[in-house]
C-alpha cells in the first residue's frame, strides 16, 4: 500500500508539473503580432541583424571565406525569412534584402567554367585545411541561394510590383540571375548521369562506405532552388542579365533530367503505413557503411574515442570501444542535423507544386509535397521522438537509430571531436527549422510549445536538462526556433 501511495503521489506531481508547463505555455501568444512574434522581432533589431552584417563583412569581404554563406542559412536566417514570410514583415523583409545585396558583388570568375561566375573561396578555416582554395564550394553556394530564394519568393508574394523599392527589385533581378546562372552550370549531361545511375541502385546495392549513390543534400538543394525558380519566373520576375537570360533558356531544354532528379528524391524516400498514418524516411539504409555512422548501433555511455597527451603535450587519439561490424545500422540514412534541409525543400515543394508542372514540366501523380511532410513529420514522432512529453529528446537518425554519430569527425585536421552521443543532436530538431511543422502536426506543436516553456523555467531539473541537452536555444534566444513557433494564427493546422 505505501508502494502505492507513493507511486500515486509522485504521479500527482508529474501531472501538476506537466500541468503548470501547459497552463504557462497555453497563456503565450505564439501567433502573428503576439509576444513571440514580438521578441523575434526585438532580438532581430538588438543583435542578429548587426550580427549576420558583420559575419558577412568579416568573412566573406575580408577574409573570402565562402562557408559564411553556409553558416548564415543554417544559423537563423532561413527560418527568420520564413517568419516574415508568413507574417507579412515587409520592413524586415526590407532589412534582409539591404542585408544580403551585397553577396552578390563578391561572384568572381570560375576557373574552366566558360566564364560564369561563382562564389570562390580563397580563405577561412575549413577551404584551408580541405584544399578549397581558390575553388567554388558547391554546397555552400547552392545552400545559400535556399536563402536567396526564399527571400525573393517572399519578396514576390507579399510586395506588389508597384510597391517594392528600387532595392528590392534589384534583389529579385539579381537573385533570378544568380540562381539560373548556377544551376544550369551545375546540371551537366554528367550530373543527370549520376542521377539515372543512381536512380537504378537499391539499399541492398551498397557494399562500401562511398557516397556516389546517396541521395545528398546537394541534390535537394537543387530540387529547393529549382523550386524557387519556378516560382519567380511565374510571378513575372525578369533576370538581370543576359547571362542569367540565357542560363534560364538553358535550363529550360533540361526538363528531362531535372523531372528525374525529382523522381530520385521520390525513389529515395520510403513510406510506411502505421497506426497513426504514414510516415516517410529518406535514403533509408544507404548510408549503413558511411564513416561518420559507422557507430550507429553503438549506444553505450562510453565514448568510441578520446584523446591523451603525449610528451610532446600533441593530442593523441585513444580508442576506447573497438569498432565492430555490429555497430553497423541496417536502416540509417540522414541524421536529423542535415535532414533540415527537408524543410525549405518540402516548404516550396507545397507552395510551388503547380509552378514545378508548368515551368519544368513535372507531373509525377506521387509527387505531392503536402502528404510527404505530412508523412516527415510523423516519423519524428513515431520514430525519432523519446515519447517523454516532459523530457522530448530525439534520437540521431531519421531511421530512429541513435548511437554514436561522427565519431572522431574531421581528426585529420586536427580536431579533437569525440562524437555525438546518443540523443545529442536533440537540439537540431528544436532548431532545425521543423518547429514549423507543428502546424500540421498536433503532437509536434506540443512538444514545440513544452520545449518553449522548459527555456523559462527556473526549475533546477529543467534548467539542467536544457543545459545539457538544448543549450544551443538558451542565453540571449535563438532565432531560428522562436521564428519557427510564430505562426499566423498560433494555433495547429492554421498557417
Amino acid at each position: 500500500m505505501r508502494k502505492f501511495l507513493a507511486f500515486l503521489s509522485t504521479l500527482v506531481a508529474f501531472l501538476l508539473l506537466f500541468n503548470c508547463q501547459l497552463t504557462a505555455r497555453d497563456k503565450v501568444d505564439f501567433s502573428e503580432k503576439g509576444e513571440v512574434h514580438d521578441q523575434v522581432i526585438r532580438l532581430w533589431n538588438t543583435h542578429y541583424r548587426e550580427y549576420f552584417a558583420s559575419e558577412i563583412k568579416r568573412r566573406l569581404f575580408e577574409d573570402n571565406d565562402v562557408y559564411v554563406l553556409y553558416d548564415i542559412q543554417i544559423g537563423g536566417l532561413q527560418s527568420f525569412v520564413e517568419m516574415t514570410r508568413r507574417c507579412r514583415d515587409t520592413a524586415q523583409i526590407a532589412e534582409l534584402v539591404t542585408l544580403l545585396t551585397p553577396v552578390f558583388s563578391m561572384l568572381k570568375p570560375v576557373p574552366d567554367a566558360d566564364n560564369s561566375k561563382g562564389w570562390i573561396c580563397n580563405g577561412g578555416r575549413i577551404c584551408t585545411a580541405y584544399g578549397f582554395l581558390g575553388k567554388e564550394v558547391t554546397l555552400c553556394s547552392v545552400q545559400y541561394l535556399g536563402l536567396v530564394g526564399a527571400l525573393a519568393g517572399s519578396i514576390s508574394e507579399n510586395i506588389p510590383p508597384r510597391k517594392r523599392t528600387a532595392a528590392e527589385r534589384t534583389f529579385l533581378a539579381e537573385a533570378f540571375n544568380t540562381m539560373a546562372v548556377q544551376m544550369n552550370r551545375w546540371l551537366t549531361p554528367g550530373y543527370f548521369t549520376s542521377v539515372e545511375k543512381r536512380l537504378q541502385v537499391g539499399s541492398n546495392d551498397i557494399r562500401d562506405a562511398s557516397s556516389r549513390f546517396f541521395f545528398s543534400d546537394r541534390d535537394l538543394w537543387y530540387l529547393t532552388v529549382l523550386s524557387d525558380l519556378a516560382e519567380l519566373d511565374r510571378s513575372g520576375v525578369e533576370p538581370a542579365g543576359e547571362d542569367g537570360k540565357k542560363a534560364f533558356e538553358s535550363l529550360l531544354t533540361k526538363k528531362e533530367g531535372i523531372a528525374r532528379t525529382f523522381d530520385l528524391f521520390l525513389a529515395r524516400t520510403v513510406l510506411v503505413s502505421s497506426a497513426n498514418g504514414v510516415r516517410a524516411d529518406l535514403d533509408q539504409g544507404f548510408w549503413r557503411y558511411h564513416f561518420d555512422n559507422r557507430y550507429a548501433g553503438y549506444s553505450g555511455p562510453v565514448s568510441p574515442v578520446s584523446w591523451e597527451k603525449d610528451s610532446d603535450g600533441k593530442g593523441i587519439m585513444k580508442v576506447q570501444v573497438e569498432w565492430d561490424s555490429a555497430y553497423i545500422a541496417r536502416n540509417t540514412g540522414w541524421d536529423i542535423s542535415h535532414s533540415r534541409r527537408l524543410v525549405p525543400a518540402l516548404e516550396t515543394f507545397a507552395r510551388n507544386r503547380q509552378n514545378i508542372k508548368k515551368v519544368w514540366g513535372y507531373r509525377s501523380p506521387t509527387f505531392d509535397p503536402v502528404a510527404l511532410r505530412q508523412a516527415f513529420a510523423r516519423q519524428i514522432t513515431d520514430k525519432i521522438w523519446n515519447g517523454d512529453r516532459q523530457y522530448p529528446l530525439f534520437s540521431n537518425f531519421w531511421s530512429g537509430d541513435n548511437g554514436w554519430y561522427r565519431v572522431a569527425y574531421a581528426n585529420q585536421t586536427g580536431r579533437q571531436f569525440a562524437g555525438y552521443p546518443p540523443y545529442g543532436l536533440s537540439v537540431s530538431i528544436a532548431d532545425g527549422g521543423y518547429p514549423i511543422w507543428g502546424a500540421y502536426n498536433p503532437t509536434l506543436h506540443l512538444i514545440f510549445r513544452n520545449i518553449y516553456g522548459m527555456l523559462q523555467s527556473d526549475d533546477a531539473a529543467v534548467k539542467d536538462f536544457i543545459s545539457k541537452h538544448y543549450r544551443g536555444l538558451s542565453g540571449r534566444g535563438n532565432l531560428a526556433f522562436l521564428s519557427d513557433l510564430v505562426s499566423v494564427s498560433g494555433k495547429p493546422g492554421k498557417r
